[in-house]
């Protein structure tokens, strides 16, 4: 799990080694005003790269889970982001 700069901006990025066909994949994010929910879908024809539509908001440093939902299982995943050192806004 990572945030990247693409072309449309910057993106929540997941990159799997396997993958479902029908693997569903959302970032919830907690902020202080209320969870940011971001839905992951795959890159082009890459289905081992999921990316968000949207930019997060700011700032990078978030606790969050990943929810992975397919073949009518779903798995919550706790992470926590940080920003490199280095990095400001």
């Amino acid at each position: 799990m990572e945030i990247v700069d693409t072309p449309a901006g910057e993106r929540t990025r997941l990159t799997i080694d396997r993958q479902a066909d029908d693997l569903a994949a959302t970032v919830i994010i907690d902020r202080p005003g209320g969870p940011e929910t971001l839905r992951l879908e795959p890159v082009g024809d890459n289905h081992h790269r999921l990316e968000s539509t949207v930019a997060p908001a700011e700032p990078h440093k978030f606790q969050a889970r990943l929810i992975l939902a397919a073949n009518g299982r779903e798995q919550a995943l706790p992470f926590k982001m940080v920003e490199p050192e280095g990095h400001h806004h």
